[in-house]
């Protein structure tokens, strides 16, 4: 049977605020995150703890899981420590993915250049909405031409955000086509399929070999739904164009089964379906492991 990748998931609340406590499975109502309670009213994947996310992620039949600190949540140095320890748990099953917080005053290059190197760190993750800090801000340059050095993905929110206090263009897919320009050897991930930008996001991936389209958050059913945005990324997803570089991803917000389930019965050729499903994510992560191999 093939393998099954969910690329994106990220850490249960209690694996960063504290291990021992009860942890809250609601996003802070103090935090800009808060109206995120009111748009995923409803259960989400995973669990509040590693324990339970690694086991709903097996009962849902998905192989391998990438997980991804994002600074949005938390310290970014904390949400660092618990990827490298949940990963180092949970090996055969996690993909460990740092992150960075450019208004730390760290030099973020160096950050990953550690984390990659002496704490088996795959690739990185970026969210410029919760900095308010474009994707193509100057600042991350030095981090991206470290991240192509070494040969390690970076993924970045690339869709709407549902912050009431900070504008959505933060995460528009258009300034990805800047960085693919200035960094051609930079495997970029675009996270959430670039909603409500899809067109734009499918232009900048056929532009560019290197440019992925991931679809967590995204219940798969509304994305075989006509009239939802989403027609551009199944019809060239679904064809030689873009087939290879569509990653399945639940980012905790849909429960795991179901998005199984529903990105099954989308109408895509079986082929494309095994790719979107984990081919694609598993090639790619096998280059990584390749690169990473001669450093």
């Amino acid at each position: 049977m093939p393998e099954i990748i969910d690329f994106r998931v990220t850490l249960p609340p209690r694996e960063y605020t504290d291990p021992a406590g009860a942890g809250d499975e609601r996003f802070s109502d103090s935090s800009y995150l808060a109206n995120y309670n009111r748009i995923y009213t409803r259960e989400r994947g995973g669990g509040r703890d590693a324990a339970a996310m690694v086991a709903a992620i097996g009962e849902a039949g998905i192989d391998r899981a990438v997980l991804q600190a994002e600074w949005a949540a938390g310290d970014y140095r904390a949400m660092n420590d618990a990827v490298h320890r949940i990963v180092a748990d949970y090996p055969d099953v996690l993909t460990g993915y740092v992150t960075v917080n450019p208004d730390a005053g760290d030099d973020m290059a160096a950050v990953v250049e550690r984390e990659v190197r002496e704490r088996d760190a795959k690739g990185v993750n970026l969210q410029p909405f919760s900095y308010r800090v474009l994707a193509n801000d100057k600042r991350f340059y030095p981090l991206y031409a470290k991240c192509q050095e070494l040969g390690v993905p970076v993924t970045i929110h690339s869709s709407i955000n549902f912050s009431n206090d900070r504008s959505i263009e933060f995460g528009r897919p258009l300034y990805l086509c800047e960085i693919a320009c200035d960094f051609p050897d930079l495997v970029i991930v675009a996270n959430h399929g670039g909603w409500p930008w899809v067109n734009e996001l499918v232009a900048i991936a056929w532009k560019h070999a290197n440019v992925y389209i991931e679809i967590g958050a995204v219940a798969p059913k509304y994305i075989g739904t006509p009239s939802t945005g989403w027609e551009t990324l199944m019809q060239y997803g679904n064809s030689s164009l873009l087939s290879d570089r569509v990653l399945f991803a639940t980012d905790n917000m849909i429960p795991f089964q179901r998005a199984v389930q529903e990105l099954q019965a989308l109408p895509l050729k079986d082929r494309v379906r095994e790719g979107w499903l984990g081919g694609n994510a598993a090639r790619l992560l096998a280059q990584v492991e390749d690169r990473l191999s001669v450093l």
